[in-house]
């Protein structure tokens, strides 16, 4: 989700250049800490990267976890990957790039990020929090906007990922898209059938319709606990390996450290509904034909992921890497 504010700052370049250079604004000029690593948690589907989708009459889909990021390595893709990608008839995606390129300068329009009336920003998350921001976003001669929304500032700190991903040692691929932006286009060129589960206004919505107390919890959880510390957790490499085992383990380490409301909302509005919704929207696809679904690791895995989901239906779900 992090990758859509970029949008917000399009004269710098890629959505992943402004990314990189505002999502560690906070963490960039600190000393490290080591970030002591949950215990691996016993989830279904907690390991792999690509999954088999069956059910009898039907053509096998698939579904393959990916990462919001430009790495070579991501997109050093396993056989298996391309394999599923190449049999497929329909690609589906979270969100279509061209689809988001049509309304974005609408959709983040600067007026819709900030607070109405005579709300304040340093109000919301207390002098402390809002003196942090101020003191590291200054160190790369950038400035706190006292009158934008708090999810907006949250996801420019680097959201649930701060703390936890070091994008610092990204290697880019050289293609300036993100893996799923990469595989989106390339379905395009093979003449796929090309697919987005949401809509640019739905994923807006997950923040912007979130009570703002929340948005102010997320954005002081980040900088009070976070703010002194560069990325030690290896969720990179947990990537690479297909442990989203550890992806549950991390996100459930994030959650705990918010008040238990903020908490539920955003596991919700983050994971859970979309989950469903992916699911419901992926359904009538894969009776069509055979589908390539690819959507970030963090909603496959788990009692409430999308496989998991797909179980229910009554698919059979088989790992092939």
């Amino acid at each position: 989700m992090t990758r859509r504010i970029a949008r917000l700052w399009p004269a710098q370049g890629t959505r992943l250049l402004v990314l990189l250079m505002l999502a560690f604004a906070v963490a960039a000029c600190t000393p490290p800490e080591p970030i002591p690593l949950p215990e691996r948690p016993d989830v279904p589907f907690g390991q792999g990267r690509i999954w088999q989708i069956d059910r009898e009459g039907l053509e096998p889909s698939y579904a393959f976890g990916t990462m919001h990021v430009d790495d070579r390595r991501v997109m050093d893709l396993p056989d298996a990957v391309e394999a599923a990608f190449a049999k497929a008839e329909i690609a589906a995606f979270e969100l279509l790039r061209e689809d988001e390129d049509a309304v974005i300068d609408e959709l983040y329009e600067t007026e819709r990020l900030r607070l109405s009336g005579d709300q304040d920003l340093e109000d919301l998350i207390g002098p402390v929090s809002f003196g942090i921001l101020r003191w590291h976003l200054n160190q790369r001669e950038l400035a706190p906007n006292a009158d934008i929304k708090p999810w907006v500032m949250w996801l420019y700190v680097g959201g649930e990922n701060l703390g936890y991903v070091d994008y610092e040692r990204l290697q880019p691929s050289g293609h300036n898209m993100i893996l799923d932006d990469w595989l989106e286009s390339r379905a395009h060129d093979a003449g796929k059938e090309v697919v987005g589960l949401e809509s640019p206004q739905e994923q807006f919505d997950i923040y912007d319709k979130m009570p703002l107390e929340h948005q102010a919890n997320l954005l002081k959880l980040t900088l009070d606990h976070y703010s002194k510390r560069k990325a030690q957790a290896p969720k990179f490499q947990f990537y690479l390996d297909g442990d989203l085992a550890m992806f549950v383990a991390l996100w459930d380490d994030y959650l705990s450290r918010l008040d238990p409301e903020t908490a539920a909302i955003i596991d919700d509005r983050l994971i859970t509904d979309r989950n469903r919704i992916m699911v419901e929207r992926m359904l009538p696809l894969m009776r069509r034909g055979s589908t390539f679904v690819a959507v970030g690791a963090a909603h496959m895995p788990g009692e409430e992921g999308i496989l998991r989901l797909l179980e229910k239906q009554g698919y059979t779900i088989t790992r092939l890497h």
